[in-house]
């Protein structure tokens, strides 16, 4: 395994930690994905498999009829995920792991 990814399906317009943990708030039929991780190994990374996982995830969830992908990072992942195509929207309301985390979000149907 070179890198996963992985979603919970919302009606949710925001990022919220219970996501992590409250599998009650998947709707398989949710308008949205709250993306819960990204991975790739180590040595697997730089080589665009995270942008490609992303872009195959984004129109595998867009022929299922979502509308919007939305995660939190930290600061020093903002900008990668900008080249995905995310817009940064702030500071997230989350506090997971005792850290400062920003909301990003992208259309994707």
């Amino acid at each position: 395994l070179a890198a996963f990814l992985n979603g919970v399906p919302t009606d949710e317009d925001a990022f919220r930690d219970e996501f992590f943990t409250d599998i009650s708030l998947s709707n398989p039929e949710g308008k949205n994905i709250m993306l819960l991780g990204l991975d790739v190994r180590p040595e697997y990374r730089m080589q665009g498999l995270g942008r490609e996982l992303v872009s195959r995830y984004s129109q595998r969830e867009a022929q299922k009829g979502r509308k919007k992908l939305f995660l939190t990072c930290l600061d020093e992942k903002v900008k990668m995920y900008e080249k995905f195509g995310f817009t940064d929207l702030g500071q997230a309301n989350s506090t997971w792991g005792g850290e400062a985390w920003h909301a990003m979000s992208i259309e994707i149907g």
